[in-house]
């Protein structure tokens, strides 16, 4: 009875930790400085270094979930040069920030002013273009992400405008089960009928869609 009564009280509690984030008057754009979010993902979201994403105009619930989800170990990335999983790093440092901070900082993100293209080098012409946009419709992923990747249903990330690599890299890590947390069971019977050719292209056409400004 009374572990039914707290954990009854957790879930109360848990929602009313992230909506404190307002309540708070927590910066979220502050926060994503001093939590050294900027060092990877670059200012205001927008300017990732590597293969990072730029995570700016993302969905807020899709950003505080993958927050949660690296912090807690559910989402592991293969490893980098240095042999280390691309997420540890921000792993290590999100036992620092508090779910209402992670919720600040996922709504200041989701209000950002989305990165600007980087045309690739050569760029693409419109054949492929309208190969890779033919692998991302034939490759069911219109579905969850919809049309050109930018209204996905919730829970599911904007893709359009997304860095190529870093594209190439979770389509790719999704399909050889490297990648497991949130919705990617529902993505990997569609990914494991990816191959190489049709990942870059789908990571060539989606990357050159340009977003509109907030």
């Amino acid at each position: 009875m009374l572990r039914t009564a707290m954990l009854t009280l957790g879930l109360v509690l848990a929602p009313l930790a992230v909506a404190s984030a307002e309540e708070a008057g927590l910066d979220g754009k502050a926060l994503f400085a001093t939590k050294t979010c900027i060092a990877c993902h670059g200012r205001n979201g927008a300017r990732a270094i590597q293969v990072f994403p730029n995570i700016a105009a993302q969905d807020a619930a899709y950003l505080l979930a993958q927050m949660n989800d690296i912090a807690d170990g559910k989402r592991v990335s293969g490893n980098d040069e240095r042999g280390y999983p691309r997420t540890q790093g921000m792993k290590d440092v999100m036992h620092l920030v508090s779910p209402a901070e992670r919720a600040a900082i996922a709504d200041y993100l989701a209000k950002a002013e989305p990165a600007k293209v980087k045309p690739l080098d050569p760029p693409i012409d419109d054949a492929r273009r309208a190969e890779g946009k033919l692998a991302y419709t034939k490759g069911g992923c219109q579905t969850c992400h919809g049309p050109d990747g930018l209204k996905p249903l919730a829970g599911y990330p904007i893709l359009g405008g997304m860095k190529r690599d870093y594209l190439v890299l979770q389509m790719t890590e999704i399909r050889d089960g490297i990648r497991q947390n949130g919705k990617v069971k529902t993505m990997l019977p569609f990914a494991k009928k990816l191959d190489e050719a049709k990942i870059a292209a789908i990571a060539d056409y989606l990357s050159q869609i340009e977003r509109a400004p907030k």
